[in-house]
């Protein structure tokens, strides 16, 4: 039995599929019963469970072998996931999979990086086999800009002119669910890009193509952002932590392409063009 936390998620809703497509014995531990409801729709079985109430989790990790996790970006993620990691290990659970970061180490320059390395270093320290699926920046990310795309043929970011090897999350997913269902992926880092770096102009173009109306990407400051961030309720430190990827992107460091993903799942990642086109209904005008 597999335990995916986070299914509700932009990654975990793709693993949930990918599972069901497999048949593959799983259940979603879920902490909201509103979202329980979506799941439950579909046909997925789930367990009640908290990531910040460790108390919770015994009952959830019942007969499972292994576990998919994947968290937002809040300021206690090392904490839930430190409570996962032990109540995992108390249960018996052999294999855990765990999305984290590119980069990702106890000593990364980033503190996202530094995040994330804590609660790898923790798993790998824990005894269970571990696999760590470690993606840069979500193509998916450029949904928030979805409106601002149809009304005003302009997104904005911080990156400068630098480009990004922008992964589909749907790959990231497919990774993981190799990891789960198949054996050979214990204790490997598996670090995912897309298939080619782009820059925020390149996007436009391609956006502009698949949306029929011209799409300009607008470079804005780090600081901009850090006030557009907290703007929408993202707090300070979150708000400076992710400050600290943007700022990586004019320097080239984001810039890396990797064929983790073919080599894994057997296919290639998808690019900007596939993805653009797969939500092209959310960037064309009315």
């Amino acid at each position: 039995m597999i335990l995916v936390v986070g299914g509700t998620g932009t990654i975990g809703s793709e693993v949930v599929r990918l599972l069901k497509a497999e048949n593959a014995p799983f259940q979603a531990l879920v902490r909201d019963p509103a979202k329980a409801d979506g799941l439950k729709a579909q046909g997925v079985e789930t367990v009640a469970g908290d990531l910040r109430q460790p108390e919770t989790l015994p009952e959830a990790l019942q007969g499972a072998e292994k576990v998919f996790v994947v968290t937002p970006l809040v300021p206690d993620q090392v904490q839930m996931r430190a409570n996962l990691i032990a109540a995992a290990k108390t249960a018996g659970v052999k294999h855990v999979v765990m999305s984290t970061g590119i980069g990702a180490a106890p000593d990364a320059p980033v503190q996202i990086g530094r995040w994330h390395g804590e609660n790898q270093k923790q798993l790998q320290e824990s005894g269970m086999a571990w696999t760590f699926v470690q993606p840069g920046f979500f193509m998916q990310n450029l949904l928030m800009y979805a409106e601002a795309i149809r009304e005003k043929g302009e997104f904005y970011m911080p990156l400068g002119e630098g480009k990004v090897s922008w992964i589909d999350a749907r790959d990231i997913a497919a990774v993981a669910a190799k990891a789960l269902t198949e054996p050979g992926h214990e204790d490997q880092a598996y670090p995912v890009t897309g298939p080619e770096a782009l820059s925020g102009a390149e996007l436009g173009t391609i956006l502009t193509e698949i949306a029929g109306h011209t799409v300009n990407y607008v470079p804005i400051s780090l600081d901009q952002a850090k006030q557009a961030m907290t703007s929408m309720g993202m707090p300070e430190m979150l708000a400076e932590a992710m400050n600290e990827l943007y700022a990586l992107a004019p320097a080239g460091h984001l810039a890396g392409v990797l064929d983790t993903v073919e080599k894994v799942t057997g296919r290639p990642a998808r690019s900007f063009w596939q993805f653009a086109q797969d939500h092209a209904r959310a960037f064309k005008k009315d």
